[in-house]
């Protein structure tokens, strides 16, 4: 009996089975989903903020991850996971061993000498004595700028030294919460802070925290951060994205899975990760700023940039990046809109210092006067970009425009050779010094046809002056992790996008030339003082002045042949996307996608796809 029944109710239920399958497949093959799709020539390799270094990685993490702090449209900074900040100094002065003064006094002669309001201004808040050979200012700011009020007083001399510490409070926000629903609180504040200083880290962000003297957890929402002198790019460091402590507390960080599979407070979660194919991000229902308008990004890895634009045309991906060869074709399809800036960025010539060759100065201005870097603007970059000349764009305000491009030059390229022993004395064609001939490779990241033009203009016009250069081409992980992080190269084509604050000492300081991205082995021992200085002080005019002297010094050695500037290019489906405001009234308003100073997606939780012009899943 029980056997017959069995046998009269699989049919059922296998055909009960197939129903709900096929109902299942109807609603998804017609669910759609509105999403961004992006592209990348190279995968992803690691999706932790700490650990990333390629463009990849840190395209995916500014969406999965938030910082403290973040520059808004106006390239001011302002809050993120902090809902605010206060910044305080408390400023140690020490008397001479001989000095007839004791702290007491000294205290007694400023609060009777300075009146309320030079205080005021000086932004002194409190002066006391710490010991009779001590005394401390307490300020409302950070900086130097104060001590000369307290010289007017007490002749400078008086004093043995001098510390400051800054001081910087966060108060974070209260409902903010990990993409697992756990809360985000000062613990993981400071122990993204603690994880970047551990020296087991594999991490180029070290030298950012290095003038921490230490994280203080004030409450489950306020975080003390205490320098241990002036740094002036303190705030915008704290614009790392934040770990979460209650996921990685006890793993290795450098080989945990959370790398593949990360969990941040941004406002898209991660979903999926297939190697060399895709990522795949899905919108955050809980963000602390309100949910996306996009359901989903999407950003797939397509190593070719000819069929990144075929992709780009068939609508298989959203965004593009016109080679410039291309910007005067898709300025003229009216099924685009191209949105431009000059880029904060620039392209280079790496000459790799440990290598014989590019020891000498004189052979790397010579390498310079060699490029006719005004004819790679015009024949590869068609115009679309400015002649650099060091490590700074044009349009920030540390720019010193005293600085020259050197001109294209051949003679006094081979003028300079000779000086540094470089000539032809086999009648071969190639320059030789001590029976070596001046041969070497010059390599670049596969998929970027402007840096492989690049290599080949410039191939050919150091030929002209004797010099033999072979090229080769790496796949964009191979090309970093390989050659470029090992140091495993003679020279290398390629560019750096920067940050809003002139701080350069992870790229030009020589303690980076070991780990850091001082991978060309850049040493002037000027330069380091100036790029400590220019850390150290709070005064715009005055670190305008600096880095005014750090660009000419490092124009002048030319560790890199700095190339261009180029124009910040993209292009989107013209009124694919919209952004979308409610207003007070709670109207809808829809406007177009427009560029701002700190690129196109700064304005992407608002992204929408008006009239449901949704893609399939």
């Amino acid at each position: 009996m029980l056997i017959k029944r069995i046998l009269f109710s699989l049919p059922l239920l296998m055909a009960l089975f197939f129903f709900i399958s096929f109902l299942m497949a109807k609603e998804n093959f017609h669910k759609q989903v509105n999403q961004l799709i992006l592209s990348s020539i190279g995968d992803a390799e690691k999706l932790n903020p700490v650990l990333a270094t390629d463009t990849a990685s840190s395209d995916i993490n500014s969406f999965v991850f938030n910082g403290l702090v973040k520059y808004n449209e106006n390239q001011e900074l302002i809050g993120d996971l902090a809902e605010s900040w206060k910044i305080e100094q408390v400023s140690t002065f020490h008397l001479q061993p001989g000095s007839p003064l004791s702290g007491q006094e000294v205290v007694a002669k400023l609060k009777t000498s300075l009146a309320p309001e030079d205080l005021d201004q000086a932004k002194i808040v409190e002066i006391k004595a710490k010991s009779d050979r001590d005394l401390e200012v307490f300020l409302n700011t950070a900086g130097r700028d104060f001590e000369k009020e307290i010289f007017k007083v007490i002749p400078e001399t008086e004093f043995q030294s001098v510390d400051h510490h800054p001081i910087i409070t966060f108060y974070l926000r209260k409902n903010v919460r990990w993409h697992d629903g756990h809360p985000f609180t000062a613990e993981d504040v400071k122990f993204t802070y603690d994880t970047i200083m551990d020296e087991k880290t594999m991490t180029v962000r070290r030298p950012m925290f290095e003038l921490v003297q230490q994280v203080n957890i004030l409450d489950p929402y306020r975080v003390q951060v205490v320098y241990k002198k002036p740094f002036s790019p303190s705030l915008e460091s704290w614009g790392i994205g934040m770990i979460p402590k209650h996921i990685l507390e006890g793993q290795d960080i450098n080989t945990t899975p959370f790398n593949r599979h990360p969990i941040g407070t941004g406002p898209f979660k991660f979903k999926e990760w297939i190697a060399d194919e895709k990522i795949t991000l899905v919108a955050n229902e809980d963000y602390f700023e309100g949910r996306p308008y996009l359901d989903q990004i999407s950003y797939r890895i397509i190593p070719e940039s000819s069929l990144a634009e075929m992709e780009f045309a068939v609508e298989g991906v959203d965004y593009y990046e016109p080679q410039p060869h291309q910007v005067r074709r898709f300025l003229q399809d009216e099924r685009y809109a191209i949105y431009r800036r000059l880029g904060n960025a620039y392209t280079y010539i790496g000459w790799n210092q440990g290598v014989d060759f590019f020891k000498d100065k004189r052979v790397r201005r010579a390498l310079t006067y060699a490029i006719d870097r005004q004819k790679i603007v015009e024949n590869i970059l068609y115009g679309l970009g400015v002649v650099s000349t060091g490590p700074f764009p044009p349009q920030m305000w540390y720019f010193n425009p005293d600085v020259k491009p050197l001109a294209y030059n051949p003679d006094k390229a081979r003028e300079l050779l000779a000086e540094a022993g470089w000539k032809d004395t086999d009648g071969d064609g190639i320059l030789d010094k001590d029976g070596k001939p001046f041969k070497f490779s010059l390599i670049t990241n596969n998929g970027n046809v402007a840096r492989q033009n690049i290599a080949v203009l410039v191939q050919r016009q150091l030929k002209e002056i004797g010099i033999q250069v072979e090229i080769a081409l790496y796949e964009w992980a191979v090309f970093i992790r390989d050659r470029i992080n090992t140091r495993n190269f003679e020279a290398c084509v390629l560019g750096w996008s920067l940050g809003l604050d002139p701080d350069i000492y992870e790229i030009w300081h020589s303690s980076q030339i070991k780990d850091g991205f001082n991978f060309v082995g850049y040493r002037n021992p000027q330069v380091d003082t100036l790029i400590e200085a220019g850390r150290t002080e709070y005064d715009r005019e005055k670190r305008k002045e600096i880095y005014h002297k750090i660009q000419a010094l490092i124009y002048e050695d030319q560790p890199y042949t700095f190339l261009y500037v180029p124009e910040e290019i993209a292009a989107l489906h013209k009124g694919e996307f919209k952004i979308k405001r409610v207003n007070d009234q709670g109207q809808v308003i829809l406007e177009d996608i427009s560029m701002t100073p700190v690129g196109l997606f700064y304005h992407l939780t608002k992204w929408y796809r008006p009239g449901g012009a949704l893609l399939k899943r």
